[in-house]
């Protein structure tokens, strides 16, 4: 297994930047996960560690060695697919074992290793069928067992998920953490959907035109983000701009002309945007003074143990996932609603 160094990567095609000079940092062992929307790079990343793009700038190190120039299949890496690319004529053995053959791999060594991952992703048993016989869930770990069974210093997979129903991807992306954790291998992950990002990784980092907007757990980046397209990008929030002043009994700042109390280092610069996600804005009792607003409810919708408005308040439209502790709903569109939020729940963002 090896660690994996960026040193300032860089690819154009043309004129167009798609790589905007990344640098990161990924430990042995890793399962790390590069997130963003379509166009953002993160694809064309995963293809410069696999040597099937080369780039205009910077350098790729495994184990502190440079592979820049080294050729794909000379980098002890292997590859997951988004269309799995499984062999139609072969059988679930054959496809698995084509790597090592492709190695020179004694024979009795190919079938112990093949029958040993086929056992590893669950498949043992299945080794005479063929893809088609299969459904996308059996086959995708046949594709994860083709890549693994070569035993590569990293393994990568792109968009491995995308073509499986909603059911199956939350079923696999566990099997591939399991799997992983099992051997240990350090995983570069390309996903766009932030789910399955926050459900498998070890550490995100995010993209957006090609540049790095934030690396961290996939804690840190939907409860701290650092700028406003990581904070919208990673889930429902509203963004809230925070004019200092308004100090009548502590307060910190208005907003829309009110006075809010925030628990948290004031930016220099004013005026500065905190965000809020849904859940961290609450219904408000008659004991609720601090941080107190109130809107119109224009949408209501019930989900079993939470109740989701859209509210029309402090001049924009928010969302507010509040529990619903057992009631149908008890606020309906165009209906009055008192709302609130801790001081120590927003984040300070940049723009």
């Amino acid at each position: 297994m090896a660690s994996i160094s960026l040193d300032g990567l860089v690819k154009q095609f043309g004129n167009h930047v798609v790589v905007d000079c990344i640098s990161l940092e990924i430990a042995e062992g890793e399962l790390f996960t590069l997130l963003g929307p379509s166009g953002c790079g993160k694809t064309t990343l995963l293809r410069m560690l696999a040597g099937f793009a080369l780039p205009n700038g910077g350098d790729i190190l495994f184990a502190g060695k440079s592979v820049v120039r080294t050729p794909p299949h000379k980098r002890e890496t292997g590859m997951v697919f988004q269309n799995y690319a499984l062999f139609p004529h072969l059988t679930i053995f054959e496809n698995v074992a084509y790597g090592l053959r492709a190695r020179n791999i004694p024979q009795d060594e190919t079938r112990e290793r093949t029958y040993a991952i086929l056992d590893a992703v669950h498949l043992g048993g299945m080794e005479d069928r063929y893809p088609r016989q299969l459904s996308g869930g059996q086959q995708q770990r046949v594709a994860l067992a083709r890549a693994l069974v070569i035993r590569p210093q990293v393994l990568l997979m792109d968009e491995p998920l995308s073509n499986l129903d909603a059911r199956l991807r939350v079923d696999m992306r566990e099997e591939i953490r399991r799997i992983q954790k099992e051997f240990g291998i350090t995983t570069v992950y390309v996903t766009h959907d932030q789910e399955e990002a926050m459900a498998i990784s070890d550490r995100i980092a995010i993209l957006s035109g090609g540049k790095l907007q934030q690396v961290g757990s996939p804690r840190e980046v939907y409860f701290k983000p650092v700028n406003r397209f990581t904070a919208e990008f990673m889930g429902a929030c509203t963004l809230l701009e925070v004019v200092p002043g308004g100090w009548s009994e502590g307060a910190t700042g208005l907003i829309e002309h009110l006075p809010f109390f925030l628990d948290m280092e004031i930016p220099k610069s004013p005026p500065f945007t905190i965000m809020l996600r849904p859940d961290w804005i609450e219904e408000a009792g008659d004991d609720i003074d601090r941080n107190r607003f109130s809107g119109v409810v224009r949408e209501s919708t019930f989900l079993g143990s939470s109740i989701f408005y859209e509210v029309e308040a402090l001049g924009r439209r928010m969302r507010v996932d509040v529990s619903s502790n057992g009631r149908a709903l008890s606020k309906r569109p165009g209906e009055r609603i008192d709302l609130f939020f801790s001081p120590q729940r927003p984040v300070v963002v940049a723009p």
